[in-house]
C-alpha cells in the first residue's frame, strides 16, 4: 500500500463516523499528501473505503489492511524480533513475564580483552568487538514493584541488582549472526528474588549471588556498594560518582558521545543463555534509557581489578541512568552452530 493511501485510511479509521470528501482532503493535505483525491480515488478502487451517507469510511477489507499495516510497522519496529525457527517456552507465563521500574542506576563500561572474556562465554557466545576490544557492562540499578504484569504495585519487590553483562553474539541455525547480552556475574540483596531466580528457566543466562548492597544519594553524589556473601567471592564494588550530566565522555573514552555508544552499549535489549542445542533469548522491552555520562569520584571494582579479566581491563566511562520502565517477554529460544 502507498503511503498516502495509508494515510487515507488511518484518516478516516480515528472517526467512528467516517468523513466528508473535502473534510478528508483537508486532513490529508495537512498531513502532507500532495493529491489528497487521488489518493482517495486509491482506497476506493481497492475496496478498503466507500461512500456511505456523504461521508466516507473504511470497509472491513479497508480495517483488515490496517491491522496488517500496523503489525508490519511493529515488526520493523522491533528491536529483537523472532526469525524462523524461534520458538516461545516460557517456564510460568503469568509469573515470568514481569514489570518494574528502575529508579535510577549506574553503567560502569569497561573494555576488556577480548581472548579473557571468551574464555567465560559458553558456545556459541563470543564476544562482540567494537572499537577493537569486547566489552563487558557493570549495571548496579535500584529496581522498585517488580512483579507480574497485571499485578498491583503494592505487591512488587523493591530490590537491588548488579549485574555484569557482556557484549556477545552467536550465529543460529539459520546463518544468522544475532547480538544480546550475557551475565557472566550477578548478585541481588534480596534472597527470595535470587531464589525464584535460579529457580526459573528464564535466568538460565546466569546465576544469581547475594550480596548486602546499598545505593544512597547526597545531593548529586551518589554511593554504590555490593558486599557480596561468602558464597560469590570476588565481586566487591564501591563507587561515588558525581552525577551532574555530562555532555562529552570523559578524557581517554574511545566513545566520541552518546549517539556513539548508543547501539554497541545501550541498545541491548536480549539476555543469552545456552543449554545444550539452544540459545534462549530474554527480551525486555523497555523505556528509552535517560542515560548521561557521569564522573567517578571513588571507585573500586575488585572483578576488573583482581579477577577473571584483570589485568587489562579498563575503566572507559560511567552512565548514570535515572526512571526507566520495563517488562519481560515471554522466553524464546532457537537452535544454533557452534563456532569451529
Amino acid at each position: 500500500m502507498k503511503p498516502e493511501s495509508l494515510a487515507a485510511l488511518v484518516a478516516l479509521a480515528t472517526e467512528p463516523w467516517g468523513l466528508d470528501e473535502l473534510e478528508l482532503h483537508s486532513r490529508l493535505a495537512v498531513a502532507g499528501v500532495t493529491d489528497p483525491a487521488s489518493a482517495l480515488r486509491a482506497i476506493a478502487l481497492a475496496g478498503l473505503a466507500r461512500e456511505e451517507r456523504r461521508r466516507w469510511v473504511p470497509t472491513p477489507l479497508g480495517h483488515e489492511a490496517l491491522r496488517e499495516a500496523h503489525l508490519l510497522l511493529a515488526s520493523s519496529q522491533d528491536p529483537s524480533p523472532s526469525p524462523p525457527g524461534m520458538e516461545e517456552c516460557p517456564s510460568v507465563p503469568w509469573l515470568t513475564q514481569v514489570q518494574t521500574h528502575w529508579v535510577e542506576a549506574v553503567s560502569l563500561n569497561y573494555a576488556v580483552d577480548a581472548a579473557r572474556l571468551a574464555r567465560l562465554l559458553p558456545a556459541p557466545l563470543v564476544p562482540e568487538i567494537h572499537r577493537g576490544t569486547a566489552w563487558v557492562q557493570v549495571l548496579m540499578s535500584s529496581l522498585r514493584d517488580m512483579r507480574p504484569q497485571g499485578v498491583s504495585p503494592l505487591l512488587g519487590v523493591c530490590f537491588y541488582q548488579v549485574s555484569y553483562r557482556a557484549a556477545v553474539r552467536y550465529r543460529n541455525a539459520r546463518g544468522e549472526w544475532r547480538r544480546g547480552g550475557y551475565f557472566v556475574r550477578s548478585e541481588t540483596n534480596d534472597p527470595v528474588m535470587r531464589r525464584v531466580g535460579n529457580a526459573l528457566d528464564e535466568f538460565r543466562f546466569h546465576e544469581f549471588g547475594e550480596a548486602h548492597m546499598v545505593m544512597a544519594r547526597e545531593g548529586e553524589l551518589l554511593t554504590v556498594a555490593a558486599d557480596p556473601e561468602a558464597a560469590f567471592p570476588g565481586g566487591r564494588l564501591v563507587g561515588v560518582f558525581d552525577t551532574r550530566p555530562q555532555t562529552h565522555p570523559p578524557q581517554g573514552s574511545v566513545w566520541t558521545g552518546l549517539e556513539d555508544l548508543h547501539e554497541p552499549l545501550v541498545e541491548c535489549y536480549d539476555a543469552l543463555g545456552v543449554s545444550g542445542d539452544f540459545v534462549y533469548v530474554l527480551t525486555i522491552d523497555r523505556a528509552p534509557w535517560n542515560a548521561r555520562f557521569c564522573t567517578p569520584v571513588e571507585l573500586y571494582c575488585e572483578y576488573f581489578e583482581e579477577g577473571p579479566l584483570a589485568p587489562g581491563a579498563r575503566l572507559d566511562s560511567v552512565l548514570h541512568l535515572t526512571e526507566c520502565a520495563y517488562r519481560w517477554r515471554p522466553l524464546r529460544r532457537e537452535r544454533h552452530t557452534v563456532e569451529p
